[in-house]
């Protein structure tokens, strides 16, 4: 084999490239402040380990909070609107927020259709439950397997109320499936939970370089309808999307528009017909009813002429108006 001699580059060439190398090792090292310039060009940043607070982190941002590796919520963030995830019909324990309750019923009914029918294995938990949750795969698998497998306090999106971890009826926990994501329901959730407003936040084929931690079929967040369909539009994990949508800087990605929960009409309660003009509710007499005998000037029954007006006095006991009032018990009937 011919030997080749290697060229050797010049003091300012070399000089020019290790200035090159020096500068790409700052911005690489600069954490947190090269983010937004990562987030405008459409990259999320390389993973890496912080306690910064999210941008948009009131309750109200659900669907553009940035939850990750380096982004957090406070302590304190504690959605008021929490109901029963189970009353949308899939069995399981936990609660969720009720903006996402229509959807997650939809959801689960379409899936039970498709004879593909999941349950809750796990919804919110507030930033108390994630000390013990990460404590405890800590204490199983290590520091470096629970950084992977589980978030620290303040990063877990399950703190939104907006998260579930699902898994077959009666199954085990599905991490403890070889893979969820090949049963009935995890292959269904994977293709059609985005039509719901549902979305896979650490799909397979970006986990775990793109979402920061390992493929987790069963963990889905609702984004709502609207957001969700565009997350799956343009192919990118929810981590990568966010970024470029501006969550850690100027949000860009639209509002969620989810669907309404829906409100029962209320059920009148019968009542007396109103009378046409309300003045005359108060008569003593209902106006519907015959004119009294006591309205004729002349109720004698004898036809001879009298002077004396007394016999119609005698003959008007029926003017009392108590008749009529003690022959309506039909106002104290009680309402069917």
């Amino acid at each position: 084999m011919a030997v080749v001699r290697a060229h050797r580059p010049g003091r300012i060439v070399v000089l020019a490239r290790l200035g090159l190398a020096m500068a790409l090792v700052a911005t690489l090292g600069a954490g947190s402040a090269s983010q937004p310039l990562a987030a405008e060009a459409g990259l999320a940043p390389k993973c890496a380990y912080a306690d910064t607070l999210t941008r948009y982190r009131a309750t109200s941002d659900w669907y553009r909070s940035l939850l990750d590796t380096r982004y957090r919520l406070s302590r304190a963030y504690a959605p008021a609107d929490l109901v029963r995830a189970n009353r949308s019909g899939a069995s399981g324990p936990g609660s969720i927020r009720r903006i996402a309750l229509a959807d997650l019923t939809a959801m689960y009914r379409a899936a039970r259709a498709a004879g593909a029918p999941f349950a809750i294995q796990s919804a919110y938990r507030s930033y108390a439950q994630q000390v013990s949750t990460f404590n405890r795969w800590v204490l199983e698998d290590g520091y470096a397997s629970a950084l992977l497998g589980s978030a620290r306090p303040g990063h877990s999106e399950h703190q939104l109320g907006t998260v579930l971890d699902l898994k077959t009826p009666g199954g085990p926990p599905p991490w403890d499936v070889a893979d969820w994501g090949t049963t009935r329901a995890g292959a269904w959730l994977a293709r059609n939970s985005w039509r719901y407003g549902f979305i896979v936040s650490y799909p397979r084929a970006k986990s775990p370089a793109a979402t920061c931690y390992r493929y987790e079929p069963w963990h889905v967040r609702y984004f709502g309808r609207t957001i969700a369909t565009r997350i799956h539009k343009s192919s990118l994990a929810a981590r990568e999307w966010l970024y470029l949508k501006g969550a850690t800087t100027t949000w860009s990605g639209g509002s969620p528009n989810p669907t309404p929960v829906p409100t029962p009409s209320p059920i009148p309660s019968p009542t007396a017909t109103p009378s046409a003009d309300p003045a005359d509710a108060p008569s003593a007499l209902p106006t519907d009813q015959p004119a009294s005998p006591s309205v004729d000037p002349s109720p004698s029954v004898d036809p001879s002429p009298s002077v004396d007006a007394s016999p119609p006095a005698e003959a008007s006991p029926s003017v009392d108006p108590s008749p009529p009032v003690e022959a309506s018990p039909s106002a104290d009937v009680p309402m069917p």
